[in-house]
């Protein structure tokens, strides 16, 4: 089920009054089932794959804790690890791996050792719920977390539908407590939950979706435009991609909120970063903790000298572009950020060149790590075209326009994107300055559910007449 869709606007509400209407007894079991069925929308045979995620890393956790040797613990661990790995690597990269098999060997439809692709249809929400559970069997196993109560608490804890699809994933440290509390309908939760849902719903509805109608065509024939084409659409698509996945992540954070779950946020105004590290940590927090936690710390991290530290680094973020796609353009994606990520830790080793970047303006440090997310983002975004089948080569193509400034067509915005986009980086500008400028909106409730209901109705007329587009993660 989409979010941006009438269904799940009389979906949610649905699902919150009668959450807070069943005895608390029932809560649990009551968000797991309309969890299930938010899944189940999207393709019923999916709801296998969930369920065996789940079904599976309990049991095998559980067999890790009945268990007291350390070798039987390992194998448990491995077991849930691996099933879930390999349910995402079958599901994601295996079509991928038999393609670069045939392009690595220069193998034809008829060369002896083709292997003819499966065609693979990826599931939605996999690369998000699999982390998750893999996260949950190495916290037990490090003692950092108690297990589950129950198959239908592991089940929610991994199913619970504001997040299933793109995220944040969660911690089992963070909320799997939460699911074993009651809750009871508060004000404070309704105000705060609005506050944030209608936010991502503004973002994804007016700058995101009519971005992507801007650009499109760009991105769909680029060698007919300009050069100064490129480099809009470039960056349009960065605000897009922004606007895109954190506006799912607020509507998630914030429908979660109303029921009472407190879910870390998952964006902290990543452009007005200063290095492309801190971008980073900026941009999908709950991801690039995971990565940080279960990729970098597990390599070693800092701990073993400064070359080790160095290749820790670069094979983390090189994941990072590996999950978001299984395709050569996110590999190289992923290398190019993975690059500068170990330049820029090396050059600020330097004393004399972490004080003068210092002594740089505040508000300017943001062009550079900006300029490096645009410069890469025409490999994160391009996708074939008739006149070149290859992504990459459209990669490349929109680069070399992009710098060589070529004439062609002009892109054609209106004045309402604008104004709005510019509306989005005034409240990121001012909430970076001050996180709480923007809570005497919450103070004047009536002010809020004002606004949110004017938002509610255009949204629901817009997904009820128009076809919105899926959020961009869910390829993911």
């Amino acid at each position: 089920m989409l979010f941006n869709s009438a269904h799940y606007f009389i979906f949610a509400p649905i699902v919150i009054l009668f959450y807070f209407v069943f005895p608390k007894r029932f809560q649990t079991l009551w968000l797991f089932v309309v969890s299930l069925y938010f899944y189940a929308i999207f393709r019923v045979p999916f709801l296998l794959l969930l369920i065996f995620s789940f079904v599976v890393t309990k049991l095998a956790v559980d067999a890790m804790e009945r268990t007291d040797k350390r070798g039987s613990k390992i194998f448990w661990l491995n077991v849930s690890i691996w099933s879930n790995l390999g349910l995402l690597f079958v599901f994601k990269y295996l079509d991928f791996s038999i393609s670069a098999w045939n392009s690595l060997f220069g193998l034809k439809e008829c060369d002896p050792g083709f292997v003819s692709s499966l065609g693979i249809i990826l599931p939605m929400g996999i690369s998000f719920f699999t982390l998750q559970a893999v996260s949950y069997a190495v916290d037990v196993f490090r003692g950092v977390v108690q297990p589950a109560k129950s198959i239908f608490h592991f089940g929610l804890f991994i199913s619970f539908f504001p997040q299933l699809v793109a995220g944040p994933i969660l911690r089992a440290t963070d909320v799997l407590s939460q699911f074993l509390e009651p809750k009871e309908f508060q004000k404070e939760n309704l105000v705060k939950g609005l506050k944030q849902l209608f936010w991502g719903v503004f973002k994804k509805t007016f700058i995101a979706d009519p971005v992507s109608y801007a650009i499109d065509p760009v991105f769909a024939d680029p060698s007919s435009y300009s050069g100064a084409a490129i480099w809009v659409s470039g960056i349009l698509f960065g605000v897009q991609v922004y606007c895109d996945f954190s506006g799912y992540s607020d509507i998630a954070i914030g429908t979660a909120r109303i029921l009472g779950f407190h879910i870390p946020k998952n964006f902290d105004r990543p452009f007005l970063s200063g290095t492309l590290g801190e971008l980073w940590r900026r941009w999908h927090i709950s991801f690039s903790s995971w990565l940080r936690e279960y990729v970098y710390i597990f390599l070693g991290g800092s701990k073993r000298g400064e070359i080790t530290t160095y290749i820790n680094l670069f094979i983390t973020t090189f994941v990072s572009g590996i999950w978001h796609g299984a395709d050569w353009t996110y590999i190289i994606w992923g290398a190019v950020h993975a690059a500068v990520m170990v330049v820029e830790r090396f050059a600020f080793k330097f004393k004399a060149i972490k004080n003068a970047w210092d002594s740089v303006p505040r508000a300017i440090q943001p062009i550079y790590p900006f300029f490096v997310f645009i410069v890469t983002i025409f490999f994160f975004r391009a996708r074939p075209t008739p006149a070149y089948p290859n992504a990459v080569d459209v990669s490349f193509l929109m680069l070399g326009r992009a710098f060589t400034l070529p004439e062609g067509l002009m892109l054609d915005l209106p004045i309402s994107l604008i104004l709005v986009i510019g509306f989005l980086f005034f409240v990121d500008i001012v909430q970076n300055n001050k996180e709480d400028y923007f809570d005497f909106i919450t103070e004047r409730p009536l002010f809020l559910y004002t606004i949110c209901s004017v938002m509610y109705i255009t949204a629901f007329l817009i997904y009820s007449v128009t076809v919105s587009s899926p959020f961009l993660y869910f390829q993911f």
